[in-house]
C-alpha cells in the first residue's frame, strides 16, 4: 500500500513534464508524417534531439535531489526501504520515457518513407525486426536508470563533494563508454542521438547510437545486435543490485526502518 501511494504521488509530481514532452514529440512526429519537406526536417530532428537530452537531465536532477542532497527528507521517513523508493520513482520514469518514445513510432510504422516500410517490411523477418526494435529500447531504460542510481549511491560514500561528483561522472562515463565501444565495434561510422535507415539503433544505457557499415545491407536484420540488449540487461541487473545494497546502507536508512 505504501508503494502504491508513493507511486501515485510520483505520477502526479512528474505528469506535467512527461505530458508536455510527449505532446511536443507527438506533434513533431505527426507533422513530419504528413510533410516530408526537407526545410522542416532539421526542426523535426532538433526537437527529438532536445527532448532526448532534456529528459535524462531532468531524471538525473530528480534522483540527485532525492538520493544525494536529500532535498525531500520526508520520503525517507516512510516505512519504505530506500531501494524500494528508488524502484517506485524508476517505474514512473520508465512509464514516462516509454510514453514519449512511443510517439516516435508514428513515423517509424505509419510513414511510407519510414523505417518499417523502407527496411523492416522488406527484411527476412519483419516480426523479428519489430521485436528487436522495441525490446532493445525497453531494455535500455532500466539500465540507464539503474546506472544513475548506482553512481549516486556510490558517490554518497565520499565525504568530500569533489570526490563524490568525480565518482558519479566516472561511473556513468566508464560503464556507458564500455558499452558504446562494444556497440560501434566493427562499424565504419556512427551517429549519436539520431535515427537512420541504414541499421537498427543500438543503446548504451540511455545513449542512442546508430552504427553503420561501409555498405547498407539489403536485409536490415543483419544489423541486429543482441549483444547490446544483453549488455543493457546485465547493467540493469548488476547496477540495480549494487545500487540497491548501497541505498539500503546506513547512509540512507533510518534506524528501525
Amino acid at each position: 500500500m505504501v508503494q502504491w501511494h508513493q507511486f501515485k504521488l510520483e505520477c502526479r509530481k512528474h505528469f506535467a513534464v512527461f505530458a508536455i514532452f510527449t505532446a511536443l514529440s507527438g506533434l513533431a512526429n505527426l507533422y513530419f508524417l504528413f510533410d516530408r519537406g526537407q526545410d522542416m526536417a532539421f526542426v523535426f530532428l532538433l526537437v527529438n534531439m532536445v527532448i532526448g537530452i532534456l529528459l535524462p537531465v531532468y531524471i538525473y536532477m530528480d534522483y540527485y535531489k532525492e538520493f544525494f542532497t536529500g532535498a525531500m527528507p520526508v520520503n525517507h521517513l516512510l516505512p519504505l526501504r530506500t531501494s524500494a523508493l528508488f524502484g517506485v520513482k524508476s517505474a514512473v520514469f520508465m512509464l514516462g520515457l516509454t510514453a514519449v518514445w512511443s510517439t516516435t513510432l508514428l513515423d517509424v510504422f505509419l510513414n511510407p518513407e519510414g523505417l518499417y516500410q523502407l527496411r523492416m517490411a522488406r527484411s527476412t523477418s519483419p516480426a523479428l525486426g519489430v521485436t528487436y526494435f522495441i525490446l532493445s529500447k525497453l531494455c535500455s531504460l532500466p539500465a540507464g536508470l539503474a546506472l544513475i542510481g548506482l553512481a549516486l549511491a556510490a558517490a554518497k560514500r565520499f565525504r568530500k563533494p569533489a570526490l563524490s561528483h568525480l565518482c558519479i561522472a566516472a561511473l556513468i562515463v566508464l560503464i556507458t563508454g564500455i558499452q558504446f565501444a562494444l556497440v560501434i565495434r566493427g562499424s565504419q561510422h556512427f551517429s549519436i542521438g539520431s535515427s537512420a535507415v541504414d541499421s537498427f539503433k543500438q543503446y548504451a544505457n540511455l545513449l542512442t547510437v546508430s552504427p553503420a557499415g561501409r555498405e547498407q545491407p539489403s536485409n536490415i536484420n543483419e544489423t541486429i545486435n543482441w549483444l547490446s540488449v544483453g549488455m543493457n540487461l546485465l547493467v540493469a541487473l548488476l547496477a540495480g543490485a549494487a545500487g540497491s545494497a548501497l541505498l539500503n546502507g546506513r547512509k540512507y536508512e533510518l534506524h528501525g526502518k
